[in-house]
């Protein structure tokens, strides 16, 4: 696909390079989410990073590595205008979906996002801020999460799960799919 002009066509999108928010030790981020839902996954963590949970077969489920499910929004960094995404496990993804009602959904909601102690691993913890969002911030669209995925899989040569290909799975999948991983166990 190629062209002139200004103008992209809304198939061509311009995320190629995808940045994943990190909190570490002490650092605080300060994140406005852009997404107006969340995309989730099931995944293994593996050596320190998330691998995707292929189902039926899957060979990380076999060797007894339990399956997390995942959530991924998009978010723009409120001190540096810096547009990524933030994937958090179902806790952090509980407290904020239970906070949406505050702002009337997840587009537009700042959170400070920590760990809880210096180590690599700790647990993150989010905090709900209730402040005006600075003018600009909510102009930006975020990219694909989904798309994000796929792209940072595929750079990690992981192969991407048939499953994650359906355009719109819905929580029965979400729930047939993790029955079918703890019957595997």
């Amino acid at each position: 696909m190629f062209g002139s002009g200004w103008d992209l066509p809304e198939e061509a999108t311009p995320w190629t390079d995808f940045h994943w928010f990190r909190v570490t030790g002490k650092h605080v981020l300060e994140l406005v989410i852009l997404s107006r839902e969340p995309t989730w996954y099931v995944g293994h963590f593996v050596r320190g990073r998330m691998l995707p949970c292929y189902g039926d077969g899957c060979k990380l489920c076999s060797d007894g590595v339990g399956p997390q499910v995942r959530f991924v929004m998009a978010a723009i960094d409120v001190s540096t205008r810096r547009v990524g995404l933030l994937e958090v496990g179902k806790s952090v993804g509980d407290q904020i979906r239970d906070w949406t009602s505050r702002v009337g959904g997840l587009r537009g909601m700042w959170l400070e996002v920590s760990k809880y102690s210096m180590s690599k691993n700790s647990r993150m913890e989010v905090r709900f801020i209730e402040r005006k969002i600075p003018i600009g911030l909510l102009d930006k669209e975020g990219p694909d999460c989904r798309e994000a995925l796929r792209s940072t899989w595929r750079k990690a040569q992981v192969d991407i799960p048939a499953m994650f290909e359906e355009t719109n799975p819905g929580s029965s999948f979400l729930r047939g799919h993790l029955e079918e991983v703890r019957k595997t166990r």
